[in-house]
């Protein structure tokens, strides 16, 4: 027996050196590349209207998406290539190299330390097999919390976009599980990490069948994206192609459909969310108007589950948690506009503001920006509480909204994929049997019958399903596709570089430079600010993401400022640079 032992221990070793060497010789496939982890400095926490406690719910309140149960998150070791075991996966100073923030642990939101917008869901429901069990999820904060970093100090700033890498962090995950899967000595420890050192044959077996099955699923799905070749242009750090991805989500994942996929060809940066609530349409391309709508879109996007095969596809049985979804709304939005998350004020920490700058950039921003950006918040304030005001539509349920301008994509000039793709899509419905529909019919079809259902089981009366879809009344548009792209106020402006839709502009001062003055490459990754251009550090970073406006969807064109006529991106004359200074600081000022 004991001779059996050895030569049944002699065959793993050999395999697992075999397995070993094979990854090594592989190479860039099997190894994920990213930023050196950086220590974040002094946290500042800017003044934006909310508490410690509200901050710690935005950061870590469950929204109904799953990576993988949690017992395995605890336990799974990073992809690294070590036969005799590689550190925890969850290490604060790993996952930070992909962008993610540290928080703090809480006993009830976040009680094993997760970073900002990981959640631990104990309830997490599968509509798959139709059960629960707890899951390691990402929350709306993941990529809408953000951090500047300027000499000792961390500025925090809710609601910012985060400059995280999601596309290598899926990789490095889908790896850690690999790796996990086929080299036995690791899968032995994951299996005594999960299960404990007495656990039952009965244990093993189930785990590994769990196992299998879950990588036997991303497998096929990881399949049919690379044979299709859907997300061959990456979008890299602070940016995703958000309305593709919860199309393939929804319209071929759960549908069961690889004809559905598209290809992701319009990364965007992801956006504030302050004020979004109280927006009459939200989405770079003014696509979204029910709050409800957009948040269970997101949560789709992000991997909830929804089950739309079969011939039980009507009951849009999902994981989505709306009670979730409600929670951070409600910190978002407030009772009333501006009554919510607050936009940032320019940090003390940061140099001065220049008064006499400020004074000659408010000229500058009536005369160049407030046409399609609006005037500033303190006079949107003034118009909402006057007696007829200019900015402001009031809806069928007495509730105001802000009139967001939309300004057609040829006027703007900027890159016009992500309008277009998103109006250019179709999908077939399958099982919901409405054949071929738009994207934005789809999506409209999905987000509906999901909150339909939850407000169906929980009794809800007409005036609270009016709350719950933030006041949006259930005849009112929910999802559109048209050719524009929005123009938002720009109240914190200054806190969310790169710009343009899809962050092809690398800091504010080139922003209000001709395209001629945009570098054609700059890289992305770092935190580090540059309060006088107004933007992060764009230098060369080992295992940050090399921005390349050649690729589809990252053109650098249009919003700009130069003599000629006012068509096609030109949307203003040339500044002189003094002008431009100033506009600046008053645009920091906001």
């Amino acid at each position: 027996m004991r001779k059996i032992l050895i030569v049944l221990l002699s065959i793993a070793a050999v395999v697992a050196i075999a397995v070993f060497v094979a990854i090594r010789w592989l190479g860039p496939s099997y190894t994920v590349v990213v930023p050196k982890y950086v220590e974040s400095g002094e946290l500042v926490q800017v003044e934006q209207g909310w508490t410690d406690a509200q901050r710690l719910t935005f950061h870590h309140t469950a929204q109904g998406t799953k990576l993988i149960p949690y017992a395995w998150f605890k336990v799974l070791e990073q992809p690294c290539f070590s036969l005799t075991g590689c550190e925890a996966f969850r290490e604060p100073n790993y996952i930070s190299r992909f962008g993610f923030l540290q928080s703090k642990a809480d006993p009830k939101l976040n009680p094993d330390g997760l970073p900002v917008g990981f959640s631990r869901q104990e309830d997490f429901f599968d509509p798959i097999i139709g059960k629960s069990y707890p899951a390691l999820g990402l929350t709306c904060a993941a990529c809408h919390t953000g951090e500047l970093h300027y000499g000792k100090y961390a500025v925090r700033i809710e609601g910012a976009p985060a400059m995280i890498e999601v596309t290598k962090f899926q990789k490095a995950l889908g790896l850690a599980l690999g790796f996990t899967q086929i080299i036995p000595f690791r899968y032995g420890r994951f299996e005594r990490n999960v299960l404990g050192s007495n656990a039952t044959a009965e244990q093993k077996a189930e785990l590994k069948s769990t196992f299998d099955a879950f990588m036997k699923l991303a497998k096929a799905e990881i399949k049919d994206a690379e044979e299709q070749k859907i997300y061959v242009n990456q979008a890299g750090f602070s940016r995703t192609d958000a309305l593709t991805r919860i199309g393939n989500q929804v319209f071929a994942v759960d549908m069961k459909n690889e004809k559905n996929f598209t290809a992701s060809n319009a990364p965007v940066r992801f956006p504030q969310i302050w004020d979004a609530s109280w927006f009459t349409w939200v989405q770079y391309n003014s696509s979204i108007a029910s709050p409800m709508a957009r948040n269970i879109g997101e949560a789709l996007g992000v991997r909830a589950i929804a089950k739309l095969y079969g011939p039980t596809a009507g009951e849009f049985a999902n994981s989505v948690h709306v009670e979730g979804l409600w929670t951070v709304e409600r910190l978002l939005s407030g009772p009333a506009p501006y009554q919510g998350l607050r936009s940032p004020k320019w940090p003390a920490v940061f140099p001065a503001l220049d008064p006499e700058k400020v004074a000659k950039g408010a000229a500058l921003y009536k005369k160049n920006c407030a046409g399609c950006h609006l005037p500033p918040v303190n006079e949107l304030i003034e118009d909402l509480n006057s007696k007829s005001p200019r900015n402001w539509w009031k809806n069928s349920l007495g509730r105001m909204f802000l009139k967001i301008s939309d300004v057609p994509i040829e006027v703007v000039g900027t890159d016009p994929h992500e309008a277009r793709d998103f109006m250019a899509r179709k999908a077939d419905s399958g099982a919901l049997n409405k054949g071929v529909i738009s994207a934005a019919e789809g999506l409209d079809l999905v987000t509906r019958g999901i909150a339909e259902k939850f407000y169906a089981k929980a009794g809800f009366t007409k005036e609270q399903r009016d709350e719950w879809n933030g006041f949006h009344a259930d005849g009112d548009p929910a999802v559109r596709a048209v050719p524009v792209y929005k123009a938002r106020p720009l109240n914190g402006i200054w806190a969310v570089a790169p710009y343009l839709h899809n962050g092809s502009v690398p800091n504010l001062y080139l922003l209000l430079s001709p395209k001629s003055d945009r570098p054609a490459t700059f890289w992305l990754g770092s935190k580090r600010y540059d309060p006088k251009n107004v933007g992060f550090d764009m230098s060369e970073l080992e295992g940050g993401y090399l921005y390349e406006t050649k690729n589809p969807g990252n053109d650098n064109g249009g919003h700009e400022f130069r003599d000629g006529p006012r068509q096609n991106g030109v949307i203003g004359p040339l500044l002189s640079p003094e002008d431009r200074w100033c506009l600046i600081e008053f645009l920091k000022s906001m």
